[in-house]
């Protein structure tokens, strides 16, 4: 086993900063007394979104765009190998994640945009765009989630970790699979999701905390 720096700070930031703003959107959306609040959550969100865009295209880490091309053939083979325990264990995005992040970073961008034009403008169209634009993007996040969770089944391998530290264990390019464990996961973050879309229309959680 080998420890190597996967993403470097700068993309830890930014990874970072687009959770906390997201979060803060998504909890202000229907506040009219914190509707400033997620005006500038979106213009910050449109900000770090740029600037990710741009380091994709100037860096020349794992983060770089041309490390991870999209590919829906190489995406869609990756997802049945990860499935069937198969998948080849990646040090960067992986083709099913390289799909996930072109998707998230375009369509973060169509929210920022509608959302400007509904704020700036009150366009009644551009309103309804970044509603459902904003719940589209929402479930595609929690896509991603699930294929995180998948992943670091699959490859003993805590991805969340490697976002926050920077760094990864190397390991041998297949690795057991229990599908049992993951549907145990998938269950569970499920039942989250759930229990997240319910409290965010104003329902009470069914999930206890101590």
């Amino acid at each position: 086993m080998k420890i190597i720096l996967v993403w470097r700070w700068p993309v830890r930031l930014m990874h970072w900063s687009m959770v906390a703003a997201f979060s803060v959107a998504m909890w202000t959306r229907d506040s009219e007394l914190d509707r400033m609040i997620h005006i500038y959550a979106g213009y910050a969100m449109g900000a770090i979104l740029i600037v990710r865009i741009i380091y994709g295209f100037m860096a020349h880490d794992l983060a770089a765009f041309r490390r991870f091309p999209p590919s829906l053939i190489k995406g869609v083979k990756y997802a049945i190998a990860l499935i069937r325990g198969k998948a080849r264990n990646y040090l960067g995005h992986n083709p099913a994640g390289a799909l996930a992040i072109y998707a998230m970073l375009l369509l973060g961008l169509a929210v920022v945009g509608t959302g400007y034009l509904a704020f700036e403008y009150d366009d009644d169209l551009a309103k309804d765009w970044h509603h459902h634009l904003s719940y589209a993007w929402f479930w595609l996040i929690c896509l991603h989630l699930f294929g995180v969770v998948m992943g670091s089944l699959a490859h003993k391998e805590f991805l969340v970790k490697a976002m926050i530290t920077g760094c990864k264990t190397r390991r041998s390019i297949h690795e057991p699979f229990s599908l049992q464990a993951a549907g145990i996961t998938l269950l569970i973050m499920l039942l989250h999701v759930l229990n997240f879309v319910t409290v965010l229309f104003g329902g009470k959680s069914f999930i206890s905390r101590k």
